[in-house]
């Protein structure tokens, strides 16, 4: 066999290799190359959309007012052809004026294609991000302005109610959109209250509801924040808001807003304004506190680093009784870090505030408190003014009969542990800590958290924690809520963030262990 048959021979047996595996691996070429395209198609699109388009049609493609929404199945499946042409040549009759080049308008075939592939494939969520970033900042959470005509048009609907429906109506608009929308469509928070079942509802119940909130939802009791009557008129408003919407009158989204993202004072401005409109319902005028906890304080803010109240705001609140929400969906990451740094600039100010949970969320045990619901100075001895001696002798007054003797009344022995029952009784202000367990040995507990710092704290009697204790290893995430003792922190409640379960070493102050052999 001479060389050139081998070389005829080889050359024939590479093609029988070689045709069939990129053949086999072809449709997958083919496949990611759409893919590549498809990606750039979305992500040139993306510049386009923000600088043109958003201010319309809502960041986020939610559509503003009477402009449509772009983030539809609808649209998704729309057909190209009807997709170009709305587009390119606007339509009639709407603010939809025509892009392309040949009406008048900036863009080419080829950008209009990317537009669509836009509105095909775009993941939403990113494309705000994108905007924020470039500091064009959505409107969800700005409170939607009041056409004074509208108001005017409410009232002549009802010479006998309408001027409480008009009420309601602004009243709404400013404190009850953030949750429930400004359709009273619903969000992940709220429930949708322009619904026939809200209409149908009893008035007394619908107040009730508003006046005491719901337990367990972040549905905050707002007897605080409004009057009466001004709650009487969202529930007129409520009850009637079909016949007020069949007039044409509806509220309208605010448009998204430009912020310069690299100036600090623009995102304190920015963080100011989330805060007054998501926020202070709960959290009070600068962080003052109300229903959840005052963030405005030594306590909140020198135990919290940046990265963990920026956590919070995007996760939750962790405590096992904290109503927080989650904003991770709600808020775009330059609005989340615009909000933390409005909050940290709190700190240099910011007052030692004894009970920073507030008595909302518990102000301390029964027996700490005055007959009014606040809470006595702890640690004098006799439970605050008005206490000595037992005086009144009803409940939460003189504290429970341990807190004196330094005996275990439930369990008749003498408490010998140095988380003696009385510490609860003495304690100081509530600390929260969040970090990963660094070392355990026996029932003392070392956590270090973000900044690097080391925090004792110790987890009851250790024949209690071995016995009852939830499982901790080095390494593991974890909350825990106490106070200090003289060398230590004592605990409330513990919670393995890393496992999920949760353990309560006190209740109303008294320690768990207290009716424990």
């Amino acid at each position: 066999m001479n060389k050139y048959n081998v070389i005829s021979f080889f050359g024939f047996l590479a093609l029988v290799i070689i045709f069939p595996i990129y053949a086999w691996y072809e449709p997958t070429q083919r496949a990611d190359a759409q893919d590549d395209l498809q990606n750039q198609y979305v992500t040139d699109a993306s510049v386009i959309y923000i600088e043109n388009c958003a201010v319309c049609h809502g960041i986020e493609g939610e559509g503003i007012g009477a402009t449509p929404a772009l983030n539809s199945a609808a649209l998704q499946s729309m057909d190209y052809e009807e997709l170009f042409k709305v587009i390119a040549r606007g339509r009639y009759g709407t603010a939809m004026t025509g892009w392309h080049e040949d009406e008048g308008g900036l863009y080419n075939d080829y950008q209009i294609q990317q537009l669509i592939a836009l509105i095909r494939y775009a993941d939403w969520t990113q494309i705000g991000e994108l905007a924020a970033s470039q500091g064009l900042i959505p409107p969800t959470l700005p409170i939607p302005s009041v056409d004074p005509e509208m108001v005017a048009h409410i009232i002549e609907m009802s010479p006998e109610a309408g001027s409480e429906w008009a009420a309601g109506f602004q009243l709404y608009a400013g404190n009850c959109t953030v949750c429930h929308g400004i359709e009273g469509e619903g969000t992940d928070i709220g429930v949708p209250l322009n619904t026939e079942d809200i209409q149908s509802r009893d008035a007394e119940e619908l107040i009730r509801i508003i006046s005491e909130g719901v337990s367990g939802t972040a549905m905050v009791p707002w007897h605080n924040a409004l009057t009466p009557d001004e709650i009487a008129s969202i529930v007129e408003f409520l009850q009637h808001w079909d016949e007020i919407e069949a007039e044409g009158i509806v509220l309208t989204p605010p448009e998204p807003v430009w912020v310069d993202v690299d100036d600090p004072e623009s995102m304190l401005e920015l963080g100011e304004r989330i805060y007054s409109t998501t926020c202070v319902a709960c959290h009070g005028e600068d962080g003052s506190g109300g229903t959840g906890p005052a963030l405005n304080s030594q306590q909140v803010l020198t135990a919290n680093t940046d990265e963990q109240l920026r956590s919070t705001i995007v996760n939750g609140g962790w405590r096992p009784s904290s109503t927080m929400p989650s904003f991770g969906d709600r808020l775009t990451s330059v609005e989340i870090d615009a909000l933390v740094s409005y909050i940290r600039a709190w700190e240099p100010t910011a007052p030692f505030v004894e009970n920073p949970r507030g008595t909302e969320q518990g102000g301390g045990p029964p027996w700490l408190r005055t007959d009014d619901g606040t809470t006595t100075t702890p640690g004098n001895g006799n439970g605050g003014q008005g206490n000595q001696g037992n005086q009144g002798g009803g409940s939460g007054q003189g504290g429970p009969p341990w807190r004196e003797s330094g005996t275990d009344t439930t369990s008749g022995q003498a408490t010998q542990s140095h988380t003696d029952t009385s510490a609860a009784a003495e304690q100081g202000p509530t600390i929260a800590v969040q970090g990963m367990v660094a070392a355990i040995e026996n029932s003392l507990l070392t956590v270090q958290t973000a900044d690097g710092s080391l925090v004792e704290a110790m987890l009851g009697p250790p024949w209690f924690w071995s016995e009852q204790g939830i499982v901790l290893n080095v390494g593991d995430a974890i909350a825990l809520e106490g106070f200090e003792s003289t060398d230590h922190m004592e605990v409330n409640w513990i919670t393995n963030q890393t496992s999920g379960e949760t353990k309560v070493l006190r209740e109303n102050g008294q320690p768990i262990w207290a009716g424990s052999e």
